[in-house]
């Protein structure tokens, strides 16, 4: 009984506010999102693009890096063979830029160049004055390419004073 009559207490006190002419009150949410809602959106959707920005970057510095080394491995190839063809002396080149001055060359058909800026590698034969015909001959040599990658793990222990990151990468003489 107590609950049939707080039912009926109920309904009367509803019609009292409607004849009183108070406004009944609806208990809904709007519709849409809040400025801090957008704002809390926007931020995470701001930091995923930038992870994944620097995710993406990152990994074009490491396949550059990548590419570089295989260049420079090539360039090796191609020297190692340039000596053992050479008129018995079995010499290097005094310049790396003759191994493919010829269309038709067995060393390398296109000497490759840094895939970012399109300039050479460094090669250094030695001793300092050499040359390919004489009287000092090349009987060792040096190619050096700069890593954009400071931490990579195929990076040089030395300096070489041209790489910006101080990271670089050097094929020597077998």
């Amino acid at each position: 009984m107590p609950k049939l009559v707080h039912s009926l207490l109920l309904v009367v006190h509803r019609i009292l506010k409607t004849a009183n002419r108070e406004p009944v009150t609806v208990n809904c949410k709007a519709k849409g999102f809040t400025l801090i809602e957008l704002l809390i959106v926007i931020t995470i959707i701001g930091i995923l693009a930038s992870l994944t920005f620097v995710s993406y970057s990152s990994a074009q510095e490491r396949a550059r890096d990548t590419k570089r080394k295989n260049d420079l491995e090539a360039i090796k190839k191609a020297l190692e063979l340039a000596k053992q063809d050479s008129t018995g002396a079995y010499y290097y080149p005094e310049d790396h830029l003759t191994l493919d001055d010829d269309p038709n060359s067995p060393y390398i058909k296109i000497l490759p160049t840094d895939p970012k800026t399109g300039v050479d590698y460094t090669y250094t034969p030695t001793p300092a004055g050499c040359t390919d015909g004489g009287p000092t001959y090349c009987t060792s040599y040096t190619v050096i390419a700069c890593l954009e990658n400071k931490t990579d793990q195929d990076r040089d222990n030395t300096k070489y004073s041209g790489c910006v990151t101080n990271a670089s990468y050097t094929v020597t003489t077998n």
